[in-house]
């Protein structure tokens, strides 16, 4: 954990219904800044490098695109979670990503989008 402070940034995280992996990633190389999990059944490093590959192509294809539109947040679904990934601050260049993984089955995706935004505007960037 490179942030000491991980805990007090990630724990309202821990609140989401459903919680199971919380990590505050840096978005060029997809390293763990600071990371919680409620789950050893989840690789933090490679959830970590998968969300920011995703939204290092997602840049990519706005930039090809140029619609100069700023990437807000990304959710992956998968089979029994969601991957919810939110960048910390405004800039076009996101590089501090919040990354949240969740029971899809005990997660109102609703409620746990407003929680990541409340999270990202409280983390100073």
């Amino acid at each position: 954990m490179i942030l000491p402070e991980a805990d007090e940034l990630l724990t309202p995280a821990m609140a989401i219904d459903g919680f199971r992996l919380g990590c505050l990633v840096d978005a060029s190389t997809g390293m763990i800044l600071a990371s919680l999990e409620n789950s050893n059944a989840l690789s933090p490093p490679t959830a970590a490098a998968g969300a920011a590959d995703v939204v290092n192509v997602l840049a990519l294809l706005n930039g090809k695109l140029a619609t100069g539109e700023i990437l807000e947040d990304v959710m992956i679904t998968f089979s029994d979670s969601f991957f919810m990934v939110h960048p910390v601050g405004r800039d076009p260049g996101p590089r501090i990503l919040l990354l949240v993984v969740a029971d899809r089955h005990r997660t109102n995706l609703a409620l746990a989008h407003r929680a990541l935004r409340d999270i990202c505007a409280s983390i100073p960037s």
